[in-house]
């Protein structure tokens, strides 16, 4: 997704290094982590580990998130020993 639009997160924005260990508070105002850089960003943005941060409340022309759910695993990967 690097170039196309700001991915936005769930993260907490907090300079490196930090402590990841507590969950994140999906309530609070501060600011969030886009990451990757979008098509009209610079060139040296359009890396995955480009970081900036944004207010929850913010609006970018070039700001997206990624949908993604947890999956079953599929039969086809178990064991053969299974399938016997």
């Amino acid at each position: 997704m690097v170039g196309n639009v700001w991915e936005w997160t769930s993260t907490v924005y907090r300079p490196y290094p930090y402590q990841g260990e507590r969950p994140e508070d999906l309530g609070s105002r501060e600011p969030r982590v886009l990451r990757g850089g979008a098509w009209g960003g610079a060139q040296e943005e359009l890396r995955v580990s480009e970081r900036v941060r944004l207010m929850p409340a913010g609006r970018l022309t070039d700001l997206g998130f990624r949908c993604a759910r947890d999956v079953s695993p599929c039969p086809l990967s178990l064991p053969l020993e299974v399938w016997r």
